[in-house]
This record gives C-alpha cells, structure tokens and sequence, in this order.
C-alpha cells in the first residue's frame, strides 16, 4: 500500500494540557518525520480544527470521551477525507468518527503502526472510491489487517467500523489463521483470487459469502463480496 511519506503527513496533536505525555507523544511523530501541531487545551484544538487543514488528528488519552468525540465530529464534518487517531483503548467504542484506536501505554511502535494504518486507509479511500460503490467491499493490508470496509462489510459482521477496522482476516475468517493464512498467501502468489468462504459474525455466527479479490499495482488489496443465505449457528 502507498500511504503518503511522513514528511508530506501534518499531524494535529491534541492533549487536554501540556505535560510530559503530551512532549513524549510530540517527540515521537516529529522523530518520525512527521510535521506536527501540538494543541494543549480544548479551546486550542477547537481552534485549528475549524481553521487549518489537517491530514490527521489524534486525539490523546487526557481528553474526555465526550471531548474525543465532539472533536472527531467536528474534524470529520469539516474534512472527511481526515484521519481520526485515538491514543486510547477504547477509544473507538461509541465513536463512529474515529478511524483507529490505539492504547498509547502498548508502546511508540504500536502508535506509529497504527498512525501508518490510518494513512493505509485514506490511501484506499482516495484511489479506489469506485470500488466501494458495492456494497460489501473490504481492503486489506500485507500483514492481513482490514485498511477500508464499506457499511456493507460492516452490517453483514456486526461490527462498528472501528472496531471491524481494528481487526485482522484472521479474526473474521472462520478457522482463523490455519484457513487465513494459505489463502492469503496463494492471493498475494496470483494477484487474484475467487472462491467461497465462510465468515464469522460478531455475534458467533457463520455468515458465507462468495469473493472476488485482487492485488493493485500500489499493494491495495481488495476483495468483494457476495452473501449467500442468512447466517447459520455454529
């Protein structure tokens, strides 16, 4: 996938106050290479939000959910080409505005990992609109994480799209890795591939679908998908 370099990435950096987490936090993006904007205070953020451009905005633990939430809105309303980044464990439950979440205790790479799957899937949304006019289409990444799903997927397996986002193949494919993994690998072998499957619903059942899958020159890969009947009980 092609996400855009860091350097060419401008981040806005919310906090709830200037601290040592919030300078950690600026110091690992800009080490990183990525220019950034630190706001430290509701009325700040609320100011560069409305008035400058942003590629993403994360949002840090020290701000409330209300808070988190109100700001995503407002981000996304403004610009929903915007990346939403929570760096907090359950930041993205109850929150449709928000594109990942991350628990910022699990780590710089962790939070790098997810800043970079934030830019996978405005990647994916920017160059393969088209192909989400169906309405069960998924993206994935080299490492099997869903990138892109349209409202479509996420119905289907019962899932807030952030959450949904926040998993991989494995977890959805019934069988997990054992059946994941050899399919994927004969995908990525072939650049397309057909078939049946069977997925697991979030509420533990099987829901089947047929699929048409294939590997863009720029490393998205995307599948469509077909339901058969309602899903069966394991």
């Amino acid at each position: 996938m092609s996400p855009d370099q860091p350097s060419s990435v401008r981040l806005l950096l919310c906090s709830r106050q200037s601290d040592s987490v919030l300078s950690l936090q600026d110091a690992v993006f800009r080490d990183s290479g990525y220019a950034v904007v630190a706001a430290a205070s509701n009325a700040e953020i609320q100011e560069h939000i409305e008035n400058s451009d942003f590629d993403v905005i994360v949002l840090n633990h020290t701000l409330s959910f209300n808070d988190r939430k109100a700001l995503a809105r407002k981000a996304k309303t403004r610009n929903p080409a915007t990346g939403v980044l929570v760096l907090h464990h359950s930041g993205c439950l109850g929150n449709p505005y928000v594109d990942l979440a991350v628990d910022s205790r699990s780590g710089v790479q962790p939070m790098l990992l997810a800043l970079k799957r934030v830019q996978a899937m405005q990647h994916a949304r920017s160059h393969y609109r088209n192909e989400f006019e169906s309405e069960y289409t998924a993206v994935v990444d080299a490492n099997r994480n869903y990138t892109f799903v349209t409202d479509g997927v996420c119905k289907l397996l019962g899932y807030d799209r952030a959450v949904l986002l926040d998993l991989r193949i494995d977890d959805v494919v019934a069988g997990s890795t054992s059946v994941a993994a050899p399919l994927f690998q004969e995908f990525v072998a072939k650049g397309t591939l057909t078939g049946r499957i069977a997925l697991r619903h979030r509420s533990g059942k099987l829901v089947t679908v047929n699929y048409w899958s294939r590997v863009e020159p720029d490393g998205c890969m995307i599948a469509r998908w077909e339901p058969m009947e309602a899903a069966t009980t394991d």
